[in-house]
């Protein structure tokens, strides 16, 4: 079972702002109001308060959540935003390649997990308001990719969000 020692502090900084940047991208292509902006940001602090039963991942997975609802992460998180909304998709994403970095040296089955966590974070935040968008399904499979999967991806992985899709 893999831990946090298993990692670098960059690599486990890395993995621990990834929910939050999953969660910038998302809002950042969201047409909503300010009732949106509140469903996706709880939608987001559900599935990293209560990720679910992820398999031989669930204790990183846990292990991470915790570090991503610290102080210190939110705070990083803010320093990378780009100024248009664009921007702010792309650094976000941009981000993601050094989790994924970190994804990589974990055993297969547990990188898948913690990918689809993330993955389900996306899809979480988008569908919270008004459902998800043509913009917002590309900015997930964005994120799908940059963490090291496949555009496809997704229709081979049951839902363990525990939303009604």
């Amino acid at each position: 079972m893999t831990d946090k020692s298993m990692f670098s502090e960059d690599e486990w900084k890395a993995l621990s702002e990834a929910p939050l940047y999953v969660t910038l991208a998302i809002v950042a292509v969201g047409e909503h109001g300010p009732i949106s902006m509140v469903k996706e940001a709880a939608a987001s602090a559900r599935l990293l308060a209560q990720p679910g039963n992820r398999g031989p991942a669930t204790e990183l997975i846990a292990a991470i959540s915790h570090d991503a609802q610290s102080h210190e992460a939110r705070h990083d998180t803010k320093q990378h935003r780009g100024k248009s909304l664009d921007e702010t998709v792309d650094e976000a994403i941009t981000q993601l390649g050094a989790a994924a970095t970190a994804l990589g040296r974990l055993p297969l089955e547990e990188a898948v997990e913690v990918r689809g966590w993330l993955v389900d974070i996306a899809g979480a935040v988008a569908d919270a308001a008004k459902g998800v968008t043509e913009r917002e399904q590309a900015v997930i499979d964005r994120i799908r990719v940059a963490l090291g999967g496949t555009a496809t991806e997704a229709a081979d992985k049951p839902d363990t969000t525990g939303s009604a899709s």
